[in-house]
């Protein structure tokens, strides 16, 4: 008996789900080394302190396989990822290198990467990229909103005039 049917659109949907999550689990141990090699001491310290790790002055130079397993199992990696090493990630970053090409908003990012101890935009996490991209936005937010247009009394209405009403599936209701 053959429980699977190549030609069945919801096996095949199946099959895409499980390959998807087989090579979740398979990036996650390799990116743990990854991730750990790549953090700063002091971020070491932080997730060794946050572990409430015995002896963490003895781990922050070890590779991520010398740490105790009930250790790592305290400590959560995902907060020290890269951005450069994630798709969203890069989205923000991207988000953030077209706003670089605005005058004056290299400055805030600047000043940004000083306040978090980092050098570069392929230094900063996810967590970090998120900050930035949001006090970004805020920051052109807050120059735009000098220059005199209020967009908080606006009527939007759409291309042809009228109300953007939807309904219950959220198209146009015309």
């Amino acid at each position: 008996m053959n429980l699977f049917n190549i030609n069945n659109p919801k096996h095949k949907q199946i099959l895409r789900e499980e390959l998807a999550r087989a090579k979740r689990i398979l990036r996650e141990g390799y990116s743990a080394d990854t991730i750990w090699d790549k953090m700063t001491k002091e971020d070491r310290e932080t997730a060794l302190y946050v572990a409430k790790a015995t002896n963490p002055e003895q781990l922050i130079d070890v590779i991520w396989d010398e740490v105790p397993a009930d250790i790592q199992d305290l400590i959560d990696l995902s907060d020290f990822e890269l951005a450069k090493d994630d798709r969203e990630g890069r989205n923000l970053l991207s988000g953030i290198d077209t706003a670089l090409k605005t005058p004056g908003n290299k400055q805030f990012v600047d000043k940004f990467l000083k306040k978090i101890g980092r050098t570069s935009l392929r230094d900063i996490t996810i967590k970090q990229a998120t900050q930035l991209n949001l006090g970004i936005g805020q920051y052109i937010a807050s120059k735009n909103k000098s220059s005199g247009i209020d967009v908080t009394n606006i009527d939007w209405k759409d291309y042809d005039g009228t109300p953007n009403t939807r309904d219950w599936r959220g198209g146009r209701i015309s």
